[in-house]
């Protein structure tokens, strides 16, 4: 009856938003579908065709770079252009990634590919961050987020049980076996594309052009806020650093130190992806009323203890994949926690410099990502691959929780 009621209360708050967010709910499940499909196989693709573990964390740094620097004119762009056309360009580009991932014959070929992808994330999480930011009030941005997840989530837990088996049918885990899940990804992509282009209204632009020609003060408005926008600045690009180191390394290590097969490096995101369709809403509807800090405390140990569950699985079939599922399902709150911070970041900033905003934060993630996964890569061939994910829980716990701890609760902050 309580799972009845959810339901019901989740269905009726979703017929009360806009036609906007509605279509950003279907794309959000489509993107997910895409993504999962390749998301564990791409850095074993990668090592496949010849990248070391330091070129396979330069490949992803080399994605972050270009990531870093297209948020502040996908952010810009935004308020002052056309967010359709924004949406578009960026949605095109993850269509000609995956023909890139497609194509590739050695790993070099990757670097075109991963900064296309990169890129085109980039552009299409800021203009869908910026729509339901301006969609959502503040007493149900967290809510609506969460049934983001929620509805997206049974096709992310799909998605990676289909990579599985369309990886068993064309030989198992090798370069043959992986190549044809990014064709299947490029026409997803080009679904999206079609519904953005016929679905998505042409919003205007909140500034005339007489704007364009003050970039950077337009930008420094943004810094006027209070002094929370710095601090939430630099939480919002903690809370992924340390999993960004360790994100690219983590099938790697499962399928060549705890023997996991297709099907259970498909099941790791499938249950990673449970968690979201399942604690999404209610999590959501708990930082609604309480606050978005108390909640971000309470997650930050499970994603610990997903790293330290990786390390310490067995390698016998049974007890380790027992182990690596469980990882999956813990590390799966890291996404929760991941919306939760972002909730905090739109409720500091008036409605007409939400993409600024959110192109600077997305720069200062990229900036942070930089290093990372190469620093991954260092620490696994010089240190120990273990190391790379102990690293990540020292880095959350020394730096991120402390300064959460020293920044304002924004639930009922006025924009």
């Amino acid at each position: 009856m309580n799972l009845q009621r959810l339901a019901q209360r989740s269905i009726h708050f979703a017929q009360r938003q806009t036609h906007s967010f509605k279509l950003m709910l279907g794309r959000r499940t489509l993107h997910g579908l895409a993504t999962g499909l390749t998301t564990q196989y791409s850095s074993i693709y990668a090592m496949m065709l010849g990248a070391s573990p330091v070129q396979l964390g330069s490949l992803q740094s080399a994605g972050n770079a270009v990531s870093a620097v297209a948020a502040l004119p996908a952010g810009w762009f935004i308020d002052y252009y056309s967010l359709k056309n924004v949406f578009l360009m960026g949605t095109a580009m993850l269509v000609a990634a995956s023909l890139l991932y497609f194509a590739a014959p050695v790993w070099t070929w990757l670097y075109a590919a991963i900064i296309i992808y990169y890129l085109g994330s980039r552009i299409t999480c800021t203009a869908c961050t910026v729509t339901c930011a301006a969609e959502l009030p503040n007493e149900g941005r967290a809510t609506g987020r969460g049934l983001c997840r929620t509805l997206a989530s049974p096709v992310a837990i799909a998605a990676p049980l289909l990579a599985a088996w369309l990886i068993s049918q064309f030989g198992g885990i090798s370069v043959e076996g992986i190549r044809p899940l990014f064709a299947v990804q490029a026409l997803i992509f080009v679904t999206i594309l079609f519904l953005l282009l016929t679905r998505l209204p042409a919003a205007h632009a909140h500034r005339g052009s007489g704007g364009r020609h003050r970039i950077l003060s337009s930008f420094a408005q943004i810094f006027q806020q209070g002094p929370d926008v710095v601090r939430l600045l630099l939480i919002m690009g903690l809370t992924e650093l340390p999993w960004t180191i360790a994100q690219p390394f983590m099938p790697v290590y499962a399928h060549d130190f705890k023997g996991a097969n297709e099907f259970v490096l498909g099941g790791i995101a499938m249950t990673s992806a449970l968690v979201p369709m399942v604690a999404s809403i209610p999590l959501g509807r708990l930082a609604d009323r309480h606050g978005r800090k108390k909640l971000l405390f309470a997650i930050a140990p499970l994603a610990y203890g997903a790293n330290l569950l990786l390390i310490l699985a067995p390698v016998s079939a049974v007890g380790g994949s027992l182990c690596l599922l469980l990882h999956g399902v813990l590390f799966g709150f890291n996404s929760i926690s991941m919306a939760l911070a972002s909730s905090m970041a739109a409720e500091i900033m008036p409605q007409d410099q939400m993409g600024r905003w959110i192109g600077v934060v997305g720069m200062f993630r990229g900036l942070l990502s930089i290093p990372a996964p190469t620093m991954g890569g260092l620490i696994w061939e010089h240190v120990g691959p273990q190391y790379v994910f102990l690293a990540a829980i020292g880095i959350d716990v020394c730096i991120r929780l402390p300064l959460l701890a020293f920044t304002r609760e924004t639930l009922h902050l006025s924009r």
